[in-house]
């Protein structure tokens, strides 16, 4: 990794004479219809259409009017049919009405929609000059005697009953919510129609009618409509409690999971960082096709980014794509700093998001959620379980008090562990691994967790090392005391191999930095997601460390003090099985001391 980034650095200032220049494009009316005409990328016209929406005149209506048909693909027809909306005048309006006449049914509604919009306020932001505005419809106004035909007309199937539940859900005011909620308790098509629009509505005061539906209703689909109902109108901080107490009676409930993730999905939120970046570098170093986007990217964050999306609109102008390498996989490479800590540098490949601050679960949700984890069991755990797991997808979930683990150490002794010839022992209530020049350890000598065998697990340890120790985490490996199977969190007193994952047939096959897949065949493929380098510091000499590894299916990742370092993902049974044992390492070698205190599991 350490010969990559050099490599990227010199090739970066060998190239710099000829750096790809920004091209001098202003996103005028006569480019953007140049743009719709003749280009062949979908997404440029697309886009060119929206802009048109605020730059276009007159000129522009018959260009955008000659989109408005059944056989144009359907992102063009309606960003044309967004342009039109939005420019003033009758010409747009009499090409709306045209198209409107002659358009198959579907998007013949559409554009009578786009029609009524014209009669709305200007959008705000707009650059032209507003056209003439007719009264408001009794829709607009929230007239109660238009309710009962949006009503019976959602409860039809088709292009017209999804318009209706889209008037129902934007209907102004609050009189209609009274209706909705009376409704949860009639027939079931009505019960499902207005759980429906009360879910779009955010409707507050209907959730001890939504709540009596998903503990009363035998009907599944109402059920169902109900528990996304919830989802929709609760809010992670007040009704966390409601919405356990209501999976805990029925924890095989798979809608009530799915609300829960939706609702503590909307908890996350990105710890207030200052970013600083020094240099980001978009391109392919071997085609020499490498530009310097260190500006683009600094205005992103400026403008709050904590993520950047790696694709070819970093190299674009005027919103539109640039390809600066047809064919050939990208790259960025970011040096930046959070809030004055040392420099890290982030390589992400295309198409993939470069997160420079994970968000976080915040820490008012998480702590009864893993209290309500500690205190569960059967059902309700593999429940809560599943629903971590898919919170975990998002971001970071920390368990401060540590309730969802289970320690494996007594701290006492070493009950459950077994050892041969004496290197380990419980000093201070520290594990502790030890080798003297009168008490030499040769070969490698293992600490096992014999209590139990594990298949899907995580850990959670904290480590330190003497300067020149070597140890390592065994992970489903076998009850073998001396010598190394299977794999390996990897780690020394200088640093150098900690944060790797090390496979005794392989060595380190797991990258710092890199995220490694291994078919069924050996063959390997190595993304890079961060400088392996870089994540070395994260390491503290002669200090307390913590690791954290979890062993997923096929996969193993690891985490130094809350930094994820590598992943491994290998198919091959023989080399990860699908269950084992837990192992402390003591390496053979001079003598060392390697020490283990909170080890902690969470199946």
């Amino acid at each position: 990794m350490k010969t990559f980034v050099m490599c990227f650095v010199m090739l970066v200032s060998a190239f710099a004479s000829a750096e790809m220049k920004e091209p001098a494009f202003q996103t005028e009316e006569t480019e953007l219809l140049a743009v719709v005409t003749g280009s062949t990328n979908l997404n440029d016209r697309v886009t060119a259409c929206q802009e048109l929406g605020h730059r276009g005149t007159d000129v522009s209506v018959p260009v955008l009017a000659a989109l408005l048909t059944d056989q144009t693909d359907a992102p063009l027809f309606h960003a044309a049919r967004y342009g039109l909306q939005n420019i003033p005048g009758d010409a747009a309006a009499a090409a709306l009405r045209a198209a409107a006449d002659r358009l198959a049914a579907g998007r013949k509604i559409a554009v009578q929609t786009t029609l009524r919009l014209r009669a709305n306020p200007v959008p705000e932001g707009y650059c032209g000059k507003p056209a003439a505005r007719g009264a408001r419809s009794p829709l607009q106004r929230g007239d109660p005697a238009v309710v009962p035909g949006l009503i019976a007309a959602a409860l039809q199937n088709g292009e017209e009953a999804r318009l209706a539940v889209r008037s129902l859900v934007g209907f102004p005011g609050t009189a209609l919510d009274d209706q909705l909620i009376a409704m949860l308790a009639e027939t079931p098509e009505r019960a499902h129609l207005a759980a429906s629009v009360l879910g779009g509505r955010r409707v507050r005061k209907a959730l001890p009618a939504l709540v009596h539906l998903v503990k009363e209703s035998k009907n599944a689909v109402l059920r169902r409509d109900a528990c996304r109902a919830l989802a929709s109108l609760c809010k992670a901080q007040e009704d966390l409690p409601l919405l356990l107490g209501l999976l805990r009676d029925n924890p095989a409930d798979g809608e009530l999971s799915g609300a829960l993730i939706r609702v503590l999905g909307q908890a996350f939120t990105v710890p207030r960082s200052r970013i600083e970046i020094r240099d980001a570098q978009y391109g392919n170093v071997a085609a020499k096709r490498v530009l310097d986007v260190t500006d683009r990217v600094r205005a992103m964050v400026d403008l709050g980014a904590s993520s950047i999306l790696v694709n070819n609109r970093l190299a674009g102008a005027g919103g539109f794509d640039r390809d600066i390498a047809p064919g050939i996989p990208k790259e960025l490479c970011l040096r930046y700093s959070i809030d004055g800590q040392p420099d890290q540098t982030l390589i992400v490949r295309e198409l993939r998001e470069a997160t420079l601050v994970e968000p976080r679960l915040l820490e008012e949700v998480a702590v009864p959620f893993f209290e309500a984890y500690a205190a569960s069991s059967g059902e309700l755990r593999k429940a809560l379980r599943h629903i971590l797991a898919q919170l975990e997808r998002r971001g970071r979930v920390e368990d401060v008090k540590g309730v969802s683990y289970r320690s494996i150490f007594n701290g006492k002794d070493l009950s459950g562990w077994s050892q041969q010839d004496g290197f380990w022992s419980v000093k201070d209530g520290i594990v502790t691994g030890e080798s003297t020049a009168g008490h030499p350890c040769k070969p490698n000598h293992h600490l096992v967790y014999t209590a139990e065998e594990l298949t899907d697990f995580e850990l959670l340890a904290e480590f330190r090392l003497s300067p020149g120790a070597n140890s390592g985490i065994q992970l489903r490996c076998k009850k073998q005391f001396v010598g190394d199977n299977g794999y390996q969190a990897d780690m020394n007193g200088g640093g150098n191999y900690v944060g790797f994952l090390y496979h005794p047939r392989q060595h380190l096959v797991g990258e710092r930095g890199a995220d490694v897949t291994l078919a069924a065949d050996g063959s390997k493929t190595v993304e890079r997601f961060a400088d392996g380098k870089g994540l070395q510091k994260l390491f503290r000499v002669k200090e307390w460390n913590q690791i954290r590894v979890k062993v997923e299916g096929r996969s193993v990742n690891v985490w130094i003090n809350g930094v994820r370092t590598t992943s491994v993902t290998d198919a091959r049974e023989a080399f990860l099985p699908d269950k084992g044992h837990i192992a402390l390492q003591l390496h053979q070698g001079p003598p060392m001391t390697v020490e283990f205190r909170n080890l902690r599991l969470r199946d």
